[in-house]
């Protein structure tokens, strides 16, 4: 009898060929679509599993996905951070349903179609994410939030394929191929113009960091840091956001030299090994963005409260509170956390 997985099934190129892949494996393929919102389209993925003649299961997770990540993507450009809704849907609603599923259900193995390789082979004793071949769409930055336990029933069949490679398979298997799909599910358009329909816009300041006024911004959540284009302000030099005020409302403005920070505070740590393994560990990185190149990491130190300093090697621009720090070793991911605001060090007597 052969083993059982359950699939995180979207309907789309890499869950169809992930399916096709287990399947060749000799796996008995339940393929899952979690319903997310309300106004989907289920008959996609029902056509898609079809062309491999499985039978796929809606799970129905509107209100989970709403609270879980809708709400927080909303309160988060609230208050000014700049949220990660992908990672903490992997950790909130795809992977922690898809393991809650296999074990009420006795399923030994959980599938999705990321990018990336779940490895035994390293020096901790677990099964952990390294990084997928194709480096250019590689996912496993979007796992550092997920819970170590869940590795330990996950396949990634897609982590040693380029993209290229999987539409190809996915065409000659009779799949039709539309292109990629957006970058965030719940919103069509521009992300700003879903905001305003929750966060009434709240007009302040551009101020540097002198507290000189320079004009006025229309929203904080118009903004994140970093950001270049779009603000407005007519300047002798290029301005940045430097940083996002709620307490005041106001948005700070600087120079390119103003954003690059050699040193960043992360919290909400979620390690895959003990934290101790992780400072010992050889070729430590970090990247602070999904698209960002991973960046060496001279130490990382922690503080009682459960508040992370971690020094560069090298400065990086503009890492945004709110956003994902992935921590590696190597391609091996150990684990991340997410940025928090700057002078937080003040107060903890850093």
């Amino acid at each position: 009898m052969s083993e059982s997985v359950l699939l995180g099934f979207s309907g789309g190129v890499d869950s169809f060929v992930s399916a096709l892949f287990l399947r060749e494996k000799g796996y008995t393929v339940y393929p899952v679509f979690f319903k997310l919102l309300e106004n989907v389209d289920v008959e996609k993925p029902k056509k898609a599993a079809g062309l491999l003649n499985l039978a796929l299961t809606v799970v129905d997770l509107t209100e989970e996905f709403r609270r879980e990540v809708i709400e927080y993507f909303i309160n988060y450009y609230r208050r000014g951070l700049t949220p990660n809704p992908c990672a903490v849907c992997n950790r909130e609603i795809k992977l922690k349903y898809l393991y809650r599923l296999s074990e009420e259900l006795s399923i030994p193995y959980i599938a999705t179609g990321h990018y990336a390789f779940v490895t035994d082979e390293n020096p901790y004793g677990v099964k952990l994410i390294k990084r997928g071949a194709d480096i250019r769409k590689e996912q496993s930055y979007f796992l550092s939030l997920v819970e170590r336990k869940v590795f330990d029933r996950l396949l990634l069949p897609l982590g040693g394929y380029r993209k290229e490679e999987v539409v190809e398979i996915a065409k000659n298997a009779g799949f039709e191929y539309r292109g990629e799909s957006q970058d965030i599910c719940f919103i069509p358009g521009d992300y700003k113009e879903f905001l305003e329909r929750f966060i009434e816009p709240k007009p302040g300041k551009f101020v540097l960091k002198d507290g000189t006024v320079l004009g006025k911004h229309k929203g904080l959540f118009r903004y994140t840091v970093g950001q270049r284009k779009g603000l407005g302000i007519s300047y002798g030099k290029p301005l940045y956001v430097v940083e996002l005020r709620p307490e005041d409302n106001a948005v700070v403005l600087g120079s390119k030299e103003e954003v690059m920070r050699k040193e960043i505070f992360v919290w909400k740590a979620n390690w895959h090994v003990p934290f101790e393994k992780v400072v010992e560990a050889p070729n430590l990185k970090v990247q602070v963005r999904y698209r960002s190149k991973p960046v060496d990491v001279d130490s990382i130190e922690c503080f009682k409260n459960g508040i992370y300093r971690v020094k560069l090697a090298a400065e990086i621009e503009a890492p945004a509170p709110g956003q994902v720090c992935a921590v590696y070793s190597g391609d091996l991911l150990l684990g991340g956390g997410e940025i928090t605001r700057e002078g937080v060090g003040e107060w903890l007597g850093a």
